[in-house]
């Protein structure tokens, strides 16, 4: 999981935006633990404390090796309970069959302490009463089989001390003084015997605990939660390696390398776009102007890598506020298969247009179309694509095509160009090297971040230059619309004309322009200027007020 510069917020917004996932994860796994787990029968558990000591025999008095020490006494006795022959013993004292011995032992464990030479002995049940009784039983049978071990090897001793006082006959002295040294042995060793069971006593005895010690449900269910939450943030950098979707619009400065020139909203696409919408292409405006101050502007193709980007929204509208801002702008729809700037903007998009004025059916002026569009300060013309030619590959990659161009970035301040997106349909990539630059959109959580990096080699390796991105499609706090800020302007001639006209609410459709008069080959409309007639290879001259030295403004 990637985040632009460890910005904190970009890491948010990778969480933010897989948030169901990770609700996914950390609901679903901490409550099915919590099912699991609370379906699972209770265990109790009960302990008891064992004392143990070396077997209580003087094994110097018929010629043994020294007695184990107490650590190897404690181990071996804790080795001892969970033995067959202790459980079998532990069944006696519970009163059950020899046969419920191996089901005990599943339940029981030892532990010794050598440094406070004890044993516990723990015992686990379904009740606690029944996992105190169990505890106690093998506690008792521990002393009990011990204290049986320490009776065996005495009474095997005493046999042997009984063989060899057997064997002195005679009335010698060292008869008599030999029948008396295994005398004393013999009282002592019966002595011993009679005391066993105190090499193992129980301190501690177990005591019932209404406390279940499995299973631990809180316990269990937070560990739960960390494993899951630690899950479903793996899973957010697995799903964010893989997306392969441009989600945020700062993404695409990363992808291309190149500055993000405005983030138009999803209202910009609405019936009556809002105030978000229309501060997002005077953003694109600005950012045309103050991010390429190094480089002279005059054509700027508008594309995308595939449909439904967004792109002829882009090109209209950042054409109008071109013109808003007291640019003479000419808009050419250089989409010849798929043409849509006309209908944007209402205007008569002819049977001719920019591929009859390529082959020559019509002349320049009279191919362009003027929109009624209000507040514009500058001039907005528009070159439709016209009828759909059966070429428009070889039209668009002509020579003619090329000084069209140069001939449109003369006569105005801006030239933008609605392309085809180049990786759909090609026939607008020859125009790429021709123009003053190519601005890339992207629509968010649509295009692919491969395509914007494809789209951008393409334009490279066509001799382009990349001035920027626009993603589309963006969520209305990621926009411009969040300050309480508006685009309002003092009321201005229709078109660059000088009568005043009440402002009109971005996005609001103009009224339909009348249908065009004809007459002596002249191509009119109601209230605007006379255009050229027919065959006229020139282009309709500017207002005369934005002329300066030969050269325009």
């Amino acid at each position: 999981m990637s985040a632009e510069h460890g910005d904190l917020r970009a890491y948010l917004r990778i969480v933010w935006r897989w948030k169901l996932l990770i609700l996914a994860f950390v609901i679903v796994i901490p409550m099915a633990t919590y099912v699991y787990v609370s379906s699972k029968p209770k265990v109790y558990a009960a302990s008891t404390l064992l004392q143990v000591q070396a077997l209580a025999v003087d094994t110097s008095l018929f010629g043994a090796a020294v007695p184990a020490p107490q650590t190897q006494t404690l181990l071996s006795a804790a080795r001892l309970v969970t033995t067959t022959a202790v459980a079998e013993t532990a069944a006696k004292e519970l009163g059950e069959p020899r046969a419920n011995a191996r089901a005990l032992l599943g339940g029981v464990t030892a532990t010794a302490d050598v440094q406070a030479d004890f044993i516990t002995v723990s015992a686990r049940a379904p009740t606690a009463r029944r996992a105190a009784e169990v505890a106690n039983a093998f506690a008792q049978a521990v002393v009990t089989n011990r204290a049986d071990q320490a009776i065996d090897r005495l009474n095997g001793t005493i046999r042997r001390v009984e063989e060899q006082l057997n064997r002195i006959t005679g009335d010698t002295t060292t008869a008599r003084e030999g029948r008396k040294q295994l005398s004393e042995q013999l009282q002592r060793l019966r002595a011993l015997r009679a005391a066993q069971g105190n090499n193992a006593r129980i301190v501690e005895p177990a005591i019932a605990s209404n406390v279940p010690v499995a299973p631990r449900v809180t316990r269990t269910v937070l560990l739960a939660a960390i494993v899951a939450l630690l899950l479903a943030f793996g899973a957010v950098v697995l799903a964010q390696g893989s997306d392969r979707k441009v989600r945020d619009p700062s993404e695409l400065e990363d992808l291309t390398n190149k500055p993000l020139l405005s983030a138009v909203p999803r209202s910009a696409f609405a019936d009556e776009p809002d105030g978000a919408a229309e501060e997002a292409f005077q953003t694109l405006r600005a950012s045309l102007t103050y991010f390429n101050v190094d480089r002279d502007i005059k054509s700027v193709l508008i594309t995308s890598p595939a449909q439904g980007d967004g792109k002829t929204t882009v090109a209209t509208n950042l054409a109008r506020a071109m013109a808003r801002a007291g640019k003479d702008v000419i808009l050419v729809d250089a989409d010849l298969r798929r043409p849509q700037v006309a209908s944007r903007l209402h205007v008569h998009g002819g049977v001719a247009g920019l591929g009859g004025v390529l082959v020559g059916e019509t002349s320049l002026a009279q191919a362009f179309e003027e929109p009624e569009v209000d507040t514009l300060a500058g001039r907005l013309r528009v070159l439709p694509a016209g009828h759909p030619p059966p070429n428009p590959s070889e039209l668009l990659a002509s020579q003619r095509m090329r000084r069209l161009l140069e001939k449109l970035t003369e006569a105005c301040d801006l030239v933008i160009v609605d392309s085809t997106p180049l990786l759909t349909v090609s026939d607008s990539l020859p125009l790429v090297e021709v123009v003053s630059g190519t601005v890339l959109v992207a629509r968010v959580n649509e295009t692919s971040k491969d395509a914007v990096k494809r789209l951008q080699s393409v334009i490279a390796n066509a001799g382009g230059t990349l001035l920027g991105s626009v993603a589309t499609g963006t969520a209305a706090s990621a926009s411009y619309g969040g300050y309480g800020y508006g685009y309002s302007q003092e009321p201005a001639g229709r078109n660059g004309a000088g009568s005043a006209t009440p402002a009109r609410p971005f996005g609001q459709r103009p009224v339909p322009p009348p249908p065009p008069v004809k007459g002596r080959g002249l191509l009119r409309r109601s209230g605007a200027e006379k255009v050229p007639a027919a065959g006229s290879a020139t282009l309709p001259e500017r207002p005369p007020d934005r002329k300066k030295n030969g050269r325009f403004s």
